[in-house]
């Protein structure tokens, strides 16, 4: 996938969230109510599905014939997901649909036919071209600069099939600055969009995989943002363990009694990587985060089933769940770390990370 690769009242807003994700009613109330001041952002989206209609194949899309999942549907939850899991903050507007009937060209110039990407997908995937998408080509075809700019879009959504060859994210600064240097090239991954004059999200989601795994992408997003913005370029528990993105991030597994919220990858009590099922019980301070600044230092003894991060959707949105959310200030950052996560630009304008120098990124990664 590395390649393509939302109150009525707050009764009922607990008890969805009590049968859905197995957290307590106080606990949710109090987020809930702690989140009061932080307003919503609308974020204008325009949403590209690579769908190509295969002539030889009955003329239905690709996503169709290969009895994948449907890209609009998934649209749809990925706007849900986002507003419930920022407490509302997050509100995704789709300002344009755009369904193209063909393939993506690559930054080598290649572009699959229907009967080249049919024979590699069904005969021998190892041929498949070693290029990637090029965003250039994207922008152009689409004419994206101008939807951009007219739209006040500050995301594209892609859509595609497997070997249509993007990454899970990627997002592109104004001359490419960044507010903390960093040795880590997937924090920034600007590859070859075009410079529009402000940040660019591109989602690059793939239609043969679900929910979970467009969840997926979207926290790597979340952790690629925040290590460069609150973790101050550095996420290294050795190095800066104590700062609060780096703090929240802790597992069992590395702090004994002592977990956190963990990673996309890792919940409090994974042992390996994508280990969301684990029904060992360890301490975790997991709640705490609901309540950030305040962090009342109440562990409590959870599993997957009982904390409820049990599964690859759920644990997504549990995690997202918990990624700070209320209003103020905590040492020269917004304590609604969504800010940066969807407001970036005015969010650093706005309030200017501390010691932060806003120059060109050095280490970036881009493809060749």
């Amino acid at each position: 996938m590395c390649r393509l690769t939302k109150l009525v009242c707050l009764s009922l807003a607990a008890l969805f969230l009590i049968a859905n994700y197995g957290i307590s009613e106080k606990t949710e109330t109090t987020a809930i109510e702690t989140s009061k001041g932080i307003g919503t952002k609308t974020v204008n989206v325009i949403v590209i599905n690579i769908d190509p209609v295969l002539k030889t194949r009955g003329n239905v899309k690709l996503h169709e014939y290969m009895k994948w999942s449907d890209p609009w549907v998934l649209t749809e939850k990925m706007i849900e997901d986002a507003r419930k899991a920022s407490n509302g903050y997050v509100n995704y507007k789709v300002v344009e649909k755009i369904e193209f009937d063909g393939f993506t060209t690559f930054r080598n110039g290649f572009t699959y036919t229907e009967e080249e990407f049919l024979e590699m997908w069904e005969k021998d995937r190892s041929k498949a071209n070693p290029g990637m998408t090029s965003f250039k080509w994207l922008f152009n075809k689409f004419d994206l600069e101008k939807k951009i700019k007219e739209k006040d879009v500050t995301e594209i959504w892609l859509w595609g099939a497997p070997y249509m060859a993007w990454d899970e994210l990627h997002w592109k600064t104004p001359g490419d600055k960044i507010p903390y240097q960093t040795d880590n090239p997937w924090f920034y991954r600007p590859y070859d969009i075009p410079d529009v004059g402000k940040t660019i999200w591109i989602m690059g989601w793939n239609y043969e995989r679900g929910e979970g795994e467009m969840l997926e992408s979207y926290c790597h997003r979340i952790e690629s943002v925040l290590s460069l913005t609150v973790g101050k370029g550095v996420w290294d528990h050795k190095k800066n363990g104590e700062n609060p993105w780096v703090k929240f991030t802790r597992v069992d597994k590395d702090f004994p009694g002592e977990s956190e919220v963990g990673s996309v990858h890792y919940a409090p009590n994974s042992k390996g990587d994508y280990d969301w099922n684990n029904d060992k019980e360890v301490w975790t301070y997991a709640d705490d985060w609901l309540t950030y600044p305040k962090l009342p230092r109440q562990k409590k003894l959870l599993n997957a089933k009982s904390g409820g991060w049990d599964g690859i959707v759920n644990h997504h949105i549990w995690w997202m769940t918990r990624i700070p959310h209320n209003p103020g200030v905590t040492d020269g950052f917004y304590n609604n770390w969504w800010e940066y996560i969807v407001n970036y630009d005015e969010a650093i304008k706005k309030l200017p990370p501390p010691g932060a120098t806003f120059e060109k990124a050095k280490t970036a990664m881009y493809a060749d």
